[in-house]
């Protein structure tokens, strides 16, 4: 069985973040599936996006989920602008703000949810 890696990017504090990579595997019981969880805690500026963004890539994950307050940011767009370069499947999980980042998302061929 081909196991899926699913790797969280957490930058700054949105209400669902705590919950997200339990949606996925809450009793850690599943064989298909291996989640990771890079955070930048509470900032979301650049320098901390960028690092974690490269952090990424250590797991060599086959999805990259990134959760952020107002995707439309500097912060989550240079995660968003690393996963691209790098080819990596990314959707974004964001609130109402992150709205102005439709364009850009769309725009690297990325997911998202609002």
């Amino acid at each position: 069985m081909e196991v899926v890696k699913v790797c969280v990017v957490k930058a700054g504090n949105i209400g669902s973040a705590p919950l997200l990579e339990l949606l996925l595997d809450e009793r850690a019981d599943r064989s298909d599936i291996d989640v990771r969880v890079i955070s930048s805690g509470a900032k979301l500026n650049p320098e901390q996006a960028e690092e974690i963004a490269e952090k990424v890539f250590d797991f060599k994950p086959d999805l990259v989920l990134v959760v952020s307050p107002n995707a439309a940011l500097p912060g989550p767009s240079k995660i968003r602008e690393v996963m691209a370069k790098a080819g990596v499947p990314t959707i974004s999980i964001t609130d109402a703000p992150g709205k102005r980042a439709r364009e850009d998302i769309e725009g690297k061929n990325q997911g998202y949810i609002i």
